[in-house]
């Protein structure tokens, strides 16, 4: 999860037992030592039950991980965030272009925003990483827009003549 905040998500999906591990993150030292504490005091031992669900402070535009580990990401307004900061397509463009770059192959970014789809398509779209785009209005929730966007596959890399 992408901008987690104090979000209860990622420790909801875990729960749910279809993920094997759940990393959510946040710029917030606060909001995350505030999540490590909330997971603590629900299990009683908190490195026995976030063993598969971490914490982790982090800027989403340049996260510490590894390309390709995730198959999936979910953001909840931090798309918005960087669309609302001045220089709104370059940061937007740094958030999707990390996102695309922490996901395998056929990875899916779910992003939930207020922004309307003549904002985010185009920006989107200009970005070489995604094999598709889509948009839907949320179902229960007016002036809400689902986007889902697929990771392309990577292409090798040429190979030199020897």
């Amino acid at each position: 999860e992408l901008g987690c905040g104090t979000s209860p998500l990622a420790a909801q999906l875990y729960a749910e037992g279809r993920y094997e591990r759940v990393v959510a993150i946040d710029g917030s030292k606060t909001a995350i030592a505030a999540q490590r504490e909330r997971r603590a005091a629900q299990c009683g031992h908190a490195t026995l039950c976030t063993r598969g669900l971490c914490y982790e402070v982090c800027d989403a535009r340049s996260t510490p991980f590894a390309d390709a580990v995730f198959g999936g990401a979910v953001d909840k307004g931090l798309l918005d965030a960087a669309l609302c900061s001045e220089g709104f397509d370059y940061e937007a463009g740094l958030l999707a272009g990390e996102v695309a770059r922490l996901l395998s192959d056929g990875g899916v970014w779910v992003s939930l925003s207020l922004s309307p789809p003549s904002v985010v398509l185009p920006l989107l779209s200009s970005l070489p990483h995604w094999a598709s785009l889509d948009t839907q209005p949320h179902p229960s929730a007016a002036g809400v827009f689902s986007y889902v966007a697929t990771r392309a596959e990577r292409r090798p890399a040429a190979r030199l003549p020897a």
